[in-house]
């Protein structure tokens, strides 16, 4: 394993090895956001302790993605799921039954071959929730990883089960008639949910109709190793980035907007890309005469990323939705560049306004704009900012955040006899960082 991808030195080898069965969305090199990467450093990670994790996801491509050479996780990319190029999709009955028997034979595949001691579900939005009955009906104990509301929104994106939501006779019918499963019931004694933020918790627990029976909040965290400051200062030059999905929530349409209040401003804009809100996007660029200082980057290496947002002045995070928790700021907070944004969702539990960032209205073009040039003007800002995001990334680290979910993991597989984890403290901007968390080569 490459040295980016391993603990810190010293760490010692945990508990006994675990038999892991990840079942997820996306998986790296074919991913489109900051979940999956994740869940992709949580496997190498759990590798590199000795446990023996393979990955069972979807056929989901990206073109042009390259497999990491130093990488031998066993990944199965065998699952259909109801998705396709940012759409979700509506098969007919037939290709619906044909998807999930396919599914269902991928996954017996797996649980035969491996053996799981535990189940590690991440993303399964419009994925077959069948699936996740099939490990019940094993009494395998399952750990939820959940940095997304699909445990609130999935039944409805999955074509199968959804038809016989509410209507538990058909469902039956169909299943003794099909063989599949037509819904998800799970055990809550087998059943554990690590969620990504205490926002993404309170909506579950408010809005889904799946209880685990037991919870806590993991935050998800980068590599420091990966993401480091530069080793010198340059002047201010109004260059901006966002970075992350190109998509309307986002809210990058709002960060051109602020471009036609700040005529020295430049904007690069830095991800997987959903085409028909680039072509908007465009269009607004060019109306507000701002399209010559607008460059879209699309998608780019995870080893290129560094290099951009240390070329920056400033970061621009103005989603307009509640984001479950947020990477992205993150990465740009550990190469020292100051973070603007609207703080919403689980990303408000990380924010702090002044201390790490300045928060902003959401969809407010002139408030963000404003924002920028407070720190253009005022180098100490920039400064405090910095030092804030610095002391902020030391709390979510990958090494923590996979630490905590390898012990869930481990007392999940043991049914908790040996007793249930400790929760992660909350997020502390005024925290000190240790030696160790500042030296990323300790």
């Amino acid at each position: 394993m490459s040295r980016a991808f391993g603990p810190k030195r010293g760490t010692p080898r945990p508990m006994k090895p675990l038999r892991i069965l990840v079942l997820t969305q996306m998986f790296p090199p074919h991913h489109l956001g900051g979940y999956e990467l994740a869940c992709y450093d949580a496997v190498r990670h759990w590798r590199f302790f000795g446990h023996h994790v393979e990955v069972l996801t979807t056929t989901f491509r990206v073109p042009n993605a390259v497999d990491d050479p130093t990488d031998s996780t066993p990944v199965r990319r065998e699952l259909a799921f109801y998705w396709n190029e940012h759409r979700i999709v509506k098969p007919s009955l037939r290709r619906r039954i044909q998807i999930e028997q396919a599914n269902q034979r991928s996954l017996a595949r797996a649980l035969t071959e491996l053996r799981p001691d535990v189940v590690s579900v991440w993303h399964m939005g419009a994925m077959s929730l069948g699936l996740l009955q099939t490990v019940v009906e094993h009494g395998l104990p399952i750990v939820l990883v959940v940095a997304d509301e699909w445990l609130v929104y999935g039944g409805a994106v999955d074509a199968w089960t959804r038809l016989f939501a509410g209507r538990p006779r058909i469902g039956r019918i169909a299943r003794k008639l099909t063989g599949l499963p037509t819904a998800w019931e799970p055990d809550p004694e087998l059943l554990t949910a690590c969620f990504a933020s205490e926002w993404l918790r309170r909506r579950a627990i408010e809005h889904s109709k799946w209880r685990p029976g037991r919870t806590t909040v993991t935050f998800l965290g980068i590599d420091p190793r990966r993401f480091t400051r530069p080793d010198h200062s340059r002047p201010w030059s109004w260059r901006m980035l966002c970075t992350g999905r190109v998509e309307e929530r986002k809210g990058v349409h709002v960060a051109i907007e602020a471009l036609s209040h700040l005529p020295e401003g430049s904007l690069d804009v830095v991800g997987p890309q959903d085409d028909t809100y680039v072509a908007k996007l465009r269009r607004t660029a060019a109306r507000l005469g701002v399209d010559a200082r607008v460059r879209f980057v699309g998608a780019v290496g995870r080893d290129e990323l560094p290099d951009l947002y240390r070329a920056a002045d400033v970061f621009l995070f103005p989603v307009l939705w509640e984001e479950p928790f947020g990477l992205v700021p993150l990465e740009a907070m550990a190469c020292g560049i100051p973070v603007v944004a609207t703080g919403t969702g689980g990303s408000a539990e990380f924010l702090t306004d002044g201390a790490n960032s300045l928060i902003v209205r959401r969809g407010d073009a002139r408030d963000l704009a404003g924002a920028v040039g407070r720190l253009a003007t005022d180098a100490s800002l920039r400064d405090a900012l910095v030092r804030g995001g610095h002391k902020t990334v030391a709390q979510l680290g990958t090494d923590q955040l996979v630490e905590v979910l390898e012990a869930w993991h481990a007392a999940a597989a043991a049914h908790f006899r040996h007793g249930v984890p400790k929760d992660r403290p909350a997020i502390s901007v005024a925290a000190e960082p240790s030696a160790s968390e500042l030296d990323p080569d300790d």
